[in-house]
């Protein structure tokens, strides 16, 4: 695996997108435990649970960058 495409510890790459408007994105693993993940079902609706490969998940990459940013845990 050449080093530009290894994924670092505790992410996940996510394709997001629908068409020819994808983008690969990484992840950290915790912003998949909160509630605004619901995204996800709508992904196994869409491509079922025996899909392989890189997790795909059908929307646009503003609406997902606006739901990682709801997630994030405000610093205090």
């Amino acid at each position: 695996m050449a080093r530009k495409d290894r994924v670092p510890r505790g992410y996940i790459p996510i394709l997001i997108g629908q068409g020819e408007e994808r983008e690969k994105i990484l992840v950290h693993m915790e912003h998949l435990k909160q509630p605004n993940f619901q995204l996800l079902d709508l992904a196994v609706q869409e491509f079922g649970y025996e899909q392989q490969g890189i997790l795909r998940i059908p929307c646009t990459a503003e609406a997902f960058r606006s739901i990682i940013g709801a997630t994030r845990k405000p610093k205090s």
